[in-house]
């Protein structure tokens, strides 16, 4: 398994002389045309709110279910500036992976697919397909992951994703290591640990799981720092991050990379590297001009226990940033567009690499 720490690509952005990042020469790949010997990886995506693109269900305005409401999607201008279902202002992480792909945006959701069974042609949507759930936790929430993995195994098993769909295919497991959120602040480092050892084995597992119905690489998060989000970082007034968050998702980024650092076509995207040279960079980096606002999110609940999105009546019960573009975070837990753009575009040349594509595409 690859391993990525900040990688050759963070080298070259970083501008350190006659440094040269090479990936292996490859057929570029197009969609499902027998003619062309260029064609694209499917994306299959798994995870919850990071990666979600409209599964979450949609009962009503809640916190749970914000994402379908404003000011989610205001900067999405592909979507006439409306919420998708995505937990950001615009893009998430597996939009700008699918664009590293080649594709547009995300494959559609499963919920899309779901809900127009018997309709119209059961295929699957050529770029892929994104179960990822935002109401989904790894062991100790239902859904877990492992519902998405049954839903994926079942559209196997159906034919609805085919054998030639799974050999052109790649997966990301993006998992944000929310449920960690709740462990007391006076548990114990064992208790912090055997928690870890629980939410990593389940991952591995989904990994096994991945492999064995046919999918050929998987690429799994890191866990971000927790201690760097607004939802932490703002007992110390936004100043910096909180250390005690930040060792719970190193203990479950060690329990993982134990499980997983030796398993072939695997790749751990170190997003937990890229969050912190993004958000608390060494002194001196090139990134800490990247964003004016690095702990304060853009859309700031007003109560300390309420969320972005939330009203009484017709009274907004949050403050809204003018430019989003300047904040990493967009709520209290969840990066802007513009922070899901700087980290995949550190993480696109390993990733490239990883995946034998040649063409660089730009967003």
């Amino acid at each position: 398994m690859k391993i990525l720490f900040a990688g050759c690509f963070l080298v070259l952005l970083l501008n350190v002389a006659h440094v040269e990042c090479r990936v292996a020469p490859v057929e570029s790949r197009r969609h499902d045309d027998d003619s062309s010997p260029d064609r694209l990886y499917k994306l299959f995506i798994f995870g919850d709110s990071i990666a979600d693109d409209g599964n979450v269900p949609n009962p009503g305005l809640n916190r749970g279910s914000r994402a379908w409401y404003y000011p989610y999607g205001m900067s999405d201008d592909d979507h006439d500036n409306s919420p998708t279902g995505r937990f950001s202002n615009n893009m998430v992480q597996s939009d700008f992976l699918a664009k590293i792909l080649g594709h547009d945006e995300s494959p559609p959701p499963y919920a899309a697919h779901k809900a127009r069974r018997g309709k119209k042609s059961n295929r699957i949507n050529s770029s892929g397909m994104n179960f990822a759930n935002a109401s989904s936790g790894a062991v100790y929430l239902v859904p877990t992951l492992g519902a998405q993995i049954d839903q994926f195994s079942s559209l196997v098993s159906d034919g609805v994703i085919t054998e030639r769909d799974l050999d052109e295919s790649v997966a990301l497991v993006a998992y944000s290591g929310r449920y960690y959120g709740r462990i007391s602040n006076s548990a114990s480092d064992d208790y912090i640990a055997r928690f870890a050892e629980d939410v990593t084995e389940e991952i591995a597992g989904i990994v096994k799981q991945l492999q064995e119905l046919g999918v050929p690489k998987v690429l799994v998060n890191s866990v971000p720092p927790l201690g760097c989000t607004p939802w932490m970082s703002r007992f110390t007034n936004y100043d910096h991050c909180d250390k005690r968050g930040n060792m719970i998702s190193d203990a479950h980024n060690t329990a993982l990379l134990d499980k997983l650092g030796k398993e072939k076509n695997v790749m751990l995207l170190d997003v937990n590297t890229m969050f912190t040279e993004l958000v608390s960079p060494k002194p001196g980096s090139t990134l800490s001009k990247q964003f004016k606002y690095m702990y304060q999110p853009c859309c700031e609940s007003i109560d300390a226990s309420g969320y972005c999105g939330q009203y009484d009546g017709n009274r907004p019960l949050f403050r809204l940033c003018r430019n989003p573009d300047e904040y990493f975070y967009w709520d209290y837990i969840h990066p802007t567009h513009a922070g899901w753009k700087a980290v995949m575009q550190l993480l696109q040349g390993p990733i490239m690499a990883f995946l034998g594509i040649s063409n660089l595409n730009h967003f």
